[in-house]
């Protein structure tokens, strides 16, 4: 007799090995973008590499404005806005093609000296929030695009309406809490910003995958778009870690 069949209640060895091997976390199955057109597979990777260009010229701000180089976070705020709005008047193409790098890094050098403050603070509070926030950031966004890449059908498109709803809502709030100084208010705001921002992720990754499918392959002005949500992600997780960490601190004290 075999000795599979002596232990019937361990059933079959090699179809239990079979099965594990089946059930085995496959990292290039769920990366799997092969619905993607080549094109829009390229296009993203262009998308991405000057995404990675901008943090890197973000960090490149908030270091210079720390070490007292450029240290004007208030015209950094005007700037920025300035050299984005240029950015997205300006078609995409051979001539135009460096003024739409200039402009990028420009716009997330002024976006990283008007951080800058913010990151003082919270190197002041906790010199290790900054980079938790950045790594909870990288998760959050790597997820969220992830799921947009991977969802054959554009259903975060339809969050559109929703989106702007949500972010005349958070305007709103904003403009009440100069009044009340609520710090309810502050905090509905805060979280909702957050998840808004999230959703912004998930929206606007598979726009410019729907885009670059009728033809727009503006992929500076695309990374400016995650760009801004990064940044969003990253401010409203750094004020949310910092507010924790103070309030730790309050409460550590009055023991």
């Amino acid at each position: 007799m075999s000795q599979t069949s002596s232990f019937p209640f361990f059933g079959n060895t090699n179809q239990f090995q079979s099965n594990n091997k089946s059930n085995k976390f496959n990292l290039k199955t769920i990366l799997d973008f092969s619905t993607l057109q080549p094109r829009v597979q390229n296009h993203l990777k262009n998308v991405y590499t000057c995404l990675l260009g901008a943090t890197l010229c973000a960090t490149l701000g908030i270091c210079l404005s720390m070490n007292g180089w450029l240290n004007y976070p208030r015209l950094a705020v005007f700037a920025s806005i300035i050299t984005s709005v240029w950015l997205f008047t300006l078609d995409f193409n051979a001539r135009t093609q460096m003024q739409c790098f200039g402009l990028m890094s420009a716009t997330a050098l002024f976006t990283g000296i008007y951080l800058s403050p913010l990151i003082n603070v919270a190197i002041n509070v906790d010199p290790q929030i900054v980079m938790t926030a950045f790594l909870m950031t990288t998760i959050i966004f790597v997820c969220f695009t992830l799921s947009a890449l991977l969802t054959k059908k554009r259903t975060y498109l339809y969050l559109g309406g929703l989106l702007a709803t949500g972010s005349s809502i958070m305007l709103l709030l904003s403009l009440m809490n100069l009044f009340g100084r609520s710090q309810l208010i502050f905090n509905i705001n805060l979280y909702f910003g957050l998840a808004i921002a999230c959703g912004y992720v998930l929206y606007d990754t598979q726009l410019i995958i729907e885009r670059a499918n009728n033809g727009d392959m503006h992929y500076v002005k695309h990374a400016l778009l995650l760009f801004t949500d990064l940044v969003d992600i990253f401010v409203r997780i750094l004020i949310i870690l910092i507010k924790n960490s103070t309030n730790k601190e309050k409460k550590n004290k009055n023991r």
